[in-house]
């Protein structure tokens, strides 16, 4: 299971993301309504927590932007506004559940795993194919040859984002700006990712389909 905890108290963001892992729940984090919105956009969940009270942009507007564009990927609030007209905020934006803080872990626990069971239609598969890559957008996953590559998040992102320009160059600040919107990477920073993408999609003796162009930037193709 992947859930997307959305919550900017980082202290108690750690605690939750510590519990959940215990028990094999595998979560991502955002600090803020942005920065959630564009994990969801590149990531797929079973279910996202979210915090109502953040900066820039705060958990009911997330939500409502979520359904707005057909995600229903099950979410419960997790706040301490705690009144009526809060909770019926949120339940009009589109939650699933709503839980006020002081909260148990445990609780919390059982309502992910209620929420994740909850059917969710199944989008057509879609496919991104080049040489023996295999890209799997509706399953969120990679193939080589047959061999499954497990990608983290960012690599994730780096990944389709060259899909959607192949075989076209993605420069490198487009690239900065797609995975660190909100910061200013180190040239290092980018050149690690790619590196590591390459090494996972382009190992075993295959064909190089991760190509740095110098000066340019990186591009998804087959030789030329």
């Amino acid at each position: 299971m992947l859930a997307l905890l959305v919550e900017d108290q980082a202290d108690l963001a750690e605690l939750i993301i510590d519990y959940l892992e215990s028990l094999a729940i595998a979560c991502d984090y955002a600090f803020d309504g942005v920065n959630a919105l564009s994990l969801i956009e590149n990531n797929r969940y079973d279910v996202i927590i979210l915090d109502v009270s953040m900066p820039r942009l705060n958990g009911f507007s997330v939500c409502q932007k979520l359904r707005a564009s057909g995600n229903n990927t099950p979410v419960i609030f997790l706040t301490a506004r705690d009144q009526l007209v809060d909770k019926l905020s949120g339940f009009s934006s589109g939650a699933d559940d709503y839980l006020t803080k002081p909260f148990e872990l445990e609780e919390l626990v059982v309502r992910i795993q209620v929420l994740a069971k909850r059917i969710v239609p199944q989008r057509p598969v879609q496919l991104f194919e080049l040489n023996n890559l295999v890209i799997n957008y509706t399953e969120h996953s990679v193939r080589r040859a047959g061999r499954l590559i497990e990608l983290s998040p960012t690599q994730w992102q780096l990944l389709i984002l060259l899909a959607e320009h192949s075989p076209n160059i993605v420069t490198r600040s487009t690239i900065e700006k797609t995975i660190w919107p909100e910061q200013e990477p180190s040239k290092d920073m980018v050149k690690m990712l790619v590196f590591r993408l390459r090494s996972l999609i382009d190992s075993q003796d295959e064909s190089t389909l991760v190509h740095t162009v110098r000066g340019a930037g990186i591009a998804l193709r087959e030789a030329i």
